[in-house]
């Protein structure tokens, strides 16, 4: 009995780390993507070119909360302090964040592109008529698809994905603090 209760509570807990994980960079995405769309179409008329600017507001919002908890969490781990030079850290604090963001969202981000939300959001709005309602649809069946390919990417590649291959940024910072290990305000990391 007491197995199942550890098993149920290890998968809670999981549970609450994907959420953790990627609501923050869906809601940031999503402001980015609707003021980006509303800028465009103010500023030129054009659906397209809002279309367009959403898109690319939408990655940029998302990805750029990926890069800073990326880049902070290695600077600010073992595997990273290691390395005597300041520039030498942060270069490879931003090599480790990229190769991480390849390894959890890069499989995902080619199927979603070329294949699953296009025609999720035609299927949707075959089925439902072109309004918005039908694209929300789409948008939402996508993402599912997207977060299932992700999370499996992200267990997966935990040692590749994650300073030091264990934690997240925040309980590394927490990790060292309790150590005692002082930032290091030459690079501007706050260790909380």
């Amino acid at each position: 009995m007491s197995g199942s209760v550890g098993a149920h509570r290890t998968r809670r807990h999981r549970v609450a780390e994907w959420v953790a994980r990627y609501l923050p960079l869906e809601v940031l995405g999503t402001v980015a993507a609707v003021a980006g769309s509303w800028a465009a179409y103010e500023t030129s008329g054009s659906i397209v070119v809002a279309a367009v600017a959403g898109t690319v507001a939408e990655s940029v919002g998302y990805y750029a909360l990926v890069v800073v908890r990326g880049v902070r969490g290695h600077l600010a781990s073992h595997r990273v302090g290691r390395i005597p030079s300041p520039a030498g850290r942060v270069v490879a604090a931003v090599a480790l964040t990229l190769r991480g963001m390849l390894a959890e969202f890069g499989p995902a981000e080619v199927l979603d592109t070329l294949v699953v939300r296009p025609a999720l959001l035609v299927a949707s709005a075959a089925w439902l008529g072109p309004d918005p309602r039908a694209w929300l649809v789409g948008k939402l069946a996508a993402d599912a698809v997207f977060y299932a390919i992700a999370i499996v990417s992200f267990e997966l590649g935990r040692r590749v994905i994650l300073p030091d291959g264990r934690t997240d940024a925040a309980p590394a910072r927490r990790t060292r603090a309790i150590r005692g290990s002082a930032p290091r305000p030459e690079l501007g990391v706050a260790v909380r």
